[in-house]
């Protein structure tokens, strides 16, 4: 109890709460204090969810301010937690804001942004000091598992999707990790996958040869690159 007073006291949490409530008045429902209705029911967040999750931290806008830093935000639809970040001074060319969905260039505005989906081959877009995905990480691979024939061809092994799931997620991660610069940090929040299928991802890319460090519980995802 104690912990969680602390945290919804953090001044850099009140402060995106307040700018939150002045940047999108009108497009919280009432009866949800993270939440947002979207035509996929509540996928969508507020910043200060994020914020509150881990996902994005006052050390993190104080680094994306300096000259060259860059953040890369995946599934970023509605850009609300890009948007707000924005306004606390970090400058919009730092941020670069993706979705496989294209309504994500009218929701950034100026912010710039790419459309493509996260499971397929990403396209060249240089380097980043923090890539998120917030709460997008895990739709992306369940929903990638859920179309896949292969899935229900498996009959041995681990449980069924385990095998396919650490392989769709080694793929995204390590896609995002070729894009990570060094000691940059990749997070992820939302519903993570089996502890057992972090630990599979994991395995398979440091036998690959990446050299990270990873911190994993069921809401929160980080890996950080050490060398390469």
């Amino acid at each position: 109890m104690r912990h969680r007073h602390l945290r919804e006291t953090n001044p850099f949490l009140l402060q995106v709460q307040q700018l939150e409530d002045h940047l999108f008045a009108g497009e919280f429902p009432l009866d949800s204090t993270k939440r947002i209705q979207s035509e996929r029911q509540y996928w969508h967040f507020r910043p200060s969810h994020h914020v509150k999750s881990g996902l994005i931290t006052l050390e993190d806008v104080t680094l994306l301010k300096e000259p060259g830093k860059r953040l890369l935000s995946i599934g970023a639809t509605p850009a609300m937690l890009e948007r707000t970040l924005v306004a606390l001074g970090i400058p919009a060319d730092h941020i670069l804001v993706v979705d496989k969905d294209p309504a994500i260039a009218k929701c950034a505005g100026f912010i710039p942004s790419m459309v493509f989906d996260m499971n397929d081959h990403w396209p060249e877009m240089g380097t980043f000091d923090r890539i998120i995905f917030p709460e997008s990480l895990c739709i992306a691979v369940g929903d990638s598992i859920k179309e896949s024939e292969s899935v229900r061809s498996e009959t041995s092994g681990a449980h069924p999707t385990d095998e396919s799931a650490s392989q769709l997620l080694a793929q995204i991660m390590r896609q995002a990790l070729e894009r990570l610069r060094p000691g940059g940090i990749i997070r992820a929040n939302g519903p993570m996958s089996h502890p057992k299928v972090i630990r599979m991802m994991s395995e398979n890319l440091k036998k690959e040869g990446w050299e990270i460090a990873l911190e994993n519980w069921r809401f929160f995802l980080s890996m950080q690159l050490q060398s390469m």
